[in-house]
């Protein structure tokens, strides 16, 4: 009986049946598909699946002696129905299906409404982009800019997310920069995956990765678009900015060159008070600030068939700076004036470089992403110079008469970059529901920085700084029915010599993880945990000792270390859908340990009434806090927000820096809404907290801007914005400093009369419609509801 009974268990053994969905044109996984597992010979219906983000269905009610298939559901995709073999053992894995798109002939498609589709995986949330955003954005860069929780300066265009600004742009897994999105027509951008918890492919410094996925299709014909832009901000001062772009695409290969710039002229005022002991110094300053930058993008990409990808890309990127600086200085001893005198400063800047990048990625199966990628990118800078010019006018405190003129002094720096970088990665997907991740890089970093200086006090030491790095990094990962774990670590050394002195060698183990838990279509959680690092910049490094002013010294620290972070973040992510009304809330909790942080010091040099600014590994810290982010759509109004409230900490430095708290927020939100005229109502408002930074304290006031947008008919669009209206300063900062020896507020604002953007944008697409445009599986058909938003 025994024997009899194990005979009929082995007979009627459960068996797991599973299987991978893909596009049979593009080979990309098919998300949100329904399976239904279905008995024969009576065809009843035994379990549903749905396909996951990799397009992986899995069933868990199979018998191994009866007979099965599965059929296949998509709106965009033709039904389905494949035979399910026997087999022995407790899996059954059909291997990858591939579907048919469905195909549509229409006269004429009228898109009355759309929204963002939002998908969240374990390390990323990704935003279906729809056609209404697109038509009402200028380029690239603008669509990134109506992306929720990312936030894009309006003035001098940088990007951060969450707060952090060292970021890292890539379109279709190829690294860019933001200037390349400008080159990019609003037609081809698809979706947009934010990444927050990098993995190891990246490197360690980078805070959060934004990669932009374009649609192959738009591709196709002869693009273009041009844009200016003009800023008023008062008399004698105002922002202009200009863009063009031209791609023309084949059916394998196509190629494109961008280019813009932009030059402004402002007017910079700062009020400074600084007390050390008996003694104050009063000053009142004005910067006339005139700077420009260009920007050249050159490249072709070259898709020979679906299994060889080959992008390159050549740009030159180029700032300048000239400023005229006027400053009244006033000394005080026990409040009684000692002296008076007028500094003038004119220092001038120039950088130029030209970086080349090459990237080739190879699938070994179109039904699979077993494949990998190699990418190279060379940096060599063309014209890095910096001058200053400075010397002061004396005054007797009383009758302001000229008692004496110093000698102008000078400071000159040039600086001679090189970076050499490469990576190849290596994806292998087994067994249906892993996949293993693992790569290699090399970093070549070399500065060479020479400096002279006419300053009595000040030394002219030069730096030969140069840091060959190597990385790697092994990452295994696991899809389950609902949800996604990742596990991986990053391996860092370093080499670092400078001014041949012996060299000081790093190594760094950055592991991470992460993973989701999907309870149903409306509420999921995300849990990650990575380490990053934190390297001096070569501003920080030079050791050159620069005059601020009369007083006041900076100087880098050839001798700083990479500090380190780690960080934790709990995300739960609730989707809220009634009527007309889509709400997706983000709250978050995070937790990061800052080790060996890098801050500027001023200390007071020894018998002296100068103080020195320098930049040192100060003691530990942390960070805490909790987030909420809103993307939202409520009619025909869309809005975004962004909350975050955080509580810093510092332990205590030497003599320098007391055990600081210090509690900090900030807040971004933006919306948009129709009015009559076929015209768009957007706002934007952002607010921020005080900010600690070693021993200052940083306090903005805030920025918030109102606008309408009218889009014509022939593709171009007109846009009218009204930064900060009725505010007398524009970007005021107010920057507290104290330790034991100085309390120092410096107030810094533009002076405004209107500050107000004019922008028209033309697009154009000349060539033969793409009839068949590839479906995004991320946005499905019931986008398209009957209610107009306003796009």
């Amino acid at each position: 009986m025994v024997l009899l009974c194990l005979i009929a268990l082995n007979v009627h053994a459960r068996q797991i049946i599973t299987g991978n969905l893909t596009d049979k044109e593009t080979t990309k996984p098919v998300v949100g598909a329904s399976v239904e597992l279905l008995q024969l010979p009576d065809s009843s219906s035994v379990e549903l699946s749905k396909s996951n983000s990799e397009g992986l269905f899995v069933f868990y009610k199979g018998d191994t002696i009866k007979t099965y298939c599965v059929r296949v559901k998509h709106l965009v995709y033709k039904t389905r129905l494949s035979v399910v073999p026997k087999k022995k053992g407790m899996m059954n894995n059909l291997g990858t299906i591939a579907l048919d798109p469905n195909t549509y002939s229409f006269k004429e498609i009228v898109v009355n409404g759309s929204k963002v589709k939002v998908t969240e995986l374990g390390d990323r949330t990704v935003y279906g982009i729809p056609d209404g955003i697109k038509k009402s954005s200028t380029d690239g860069l603008d669509v990134l800019r109506k992306v929720p929780s990312v936030q894009v300066d309006y003035l001098n265009e940088g990007i951060t997310v969450n707060g952090k600004s060292n970021i890292k742009i890539e379109v279709d897994g190829v690294t860019r920069d933001k200037e390349y999105l400008k080159r990019l027509h609003p037609s081809q951008v698809d979706k947009m995956e934010v990444i927050t918890s990098p993995s190891g492919k990246y490197d360690a410094d980078v805070d959060a990765v934004i990669n932009i996925v374009t649609n192959p299709a738009m591709r196709f014909g002869l693009k273009g678009t041009v844009g200016v832009m003009a800023l008023p901000v008062g008399k004698d001062a105002y922002m202009a900015r200009g863009n063009a772009s031209l791609d023309y695409g084949l059916e394998k290969i196509s190629y494109y060159i961008a280019a813009n710039g932009m030059t402004q002229n402002f007017d910079i005022n700062t009020n400074m008070d600084r007390i050390a002991g008996v003694n104050e110094l009063k000053r009142n300053s004005v910067q006339d600030l005139k700077w420009n930058n260009r920007n050249v993008n050159v490249g072709l990409i070259y898709d020979p068939n679906e299994f060889n990808n080959l992008n390159l890309n050549v740009s030159y990127n180029g700032t300048g700076n000239k400023t005229s600086g006027d400053a009244w200085n006033y000394n005080y001893a026990n409040d009684v004036p000692t002296s008076v005198f007028r500094s003038f400063t004119n220092p001038n800047t120039n950088s130029d470089g030209l970086t080349t990048s090459l990237f080739y990625k190879h699938k070994f199966d179109k039904k699979t992403q077993h494949g990998y990628e190699v990418e190279l990118k060379y940096y060599k800078s063309l014209d890095n110079t910096s001058s200053t010019d400075y010397h002061n006018v004396y005054y007797n405190p009383t009758g302001l008469i000229i008692l004496a003129t110093d000698p102008i002094q000078n400071e000159k720096s040039r600086t001679n970059t090189q970076t050499l970088t490469g990576q190849t990665n290596y994806t292998l997907p087994f067994d249906s529901v892993y996949s293993f991740n693992g790569g290699v890089s090399g970093n070549f970093n070399k500065y060479n920085i020479d400096n002279t200086s006419t300053l009595a006090q000040a030394s002219t030491p030069n730096l030969d700084y140069s840091d060959l790095r190597l990385g790697g990094y092994a990452e295994l990962s696991r899809n389950f029915k609902k949800g996604s774990v990742k596990i991986g670590s990053r391996f860092e050394t370093s080499h670092v010599v400078i001014n041949s002195a012996t060299g000081n060698d790093y190594f760094s183990p950055l592991p991470y993880a992460n993973g989701s838990l999907k309870f149903n279509d409306n509420h999921s959680i995300k849990l990650a945990y990575s380490r990053r690092v934190i390297r001096p910049s070569a501003g920080q490094l030079n050791p050159l000792e620069s005059k601020v002013d009369s007083q006041t010294v900076s100087k880098g620290n050839s001798y700083l270390k990479p500090a380190y972070r780690d960080n934790f973040q709990f995300t739960y992510n609730v989707k809220i859908t009634f009527g007309k009304v889509t709400v997706n809330l983000a709250p978050q909790l995070f937790y990061e340990y800052k080790t060996g942080l890098i801050q500027t010091i001023v200390s007071q040099r020894d018998g002296t009434n100068v103080f020195q600014s320098m930049p040192e590994n100060v003691s530990n810290g942390y960070e805490a806090g909790s987030g909420l982010s809103v993307n939202s759509q409520i009619g025909k109004v869309m809005f975004n927000s962004n909350f975050r409230y955080s509580f810093n900490h510092i332990d205590r430095y030497q003599n320098q820096i007391d055990p600081t708290n210090q509690r900090s927020w900030n807040w971004n939100s933006f919306m948009m809404f129709p009015v009559p005229w076929d015209l768009k109502v957007i706002s934007m408002l952002s607010l921020n907290g005080p900010v600690l930074d070693g021993q200052t304290e940083t306090r903005m006031t805030p920025f918030y801007l109102v606008g309408l947008v009218k889009q014509f008919k022939n593709n171009s669009s007109l846009n009218i914005i009204a930064f900060n209206p009725f505010a007398s300063k524009f970007f005021d900062s107010t920057v507290t400093l104290r330790n034991n020896s100085i309390y120092q507020r410096t107030e810094t604002f533009l002076n405004t009369t209107a500050a107000f953007v004019l922008q028209y944008t033309y697009n154009f697409k000349i060539g033969k419609s793409i009839e068949k445009q590839k479906h995004n599986v991320d946005q499905p058909a019931d986008d398209n509801s009957n209610f107009k938003l306003p796009f």
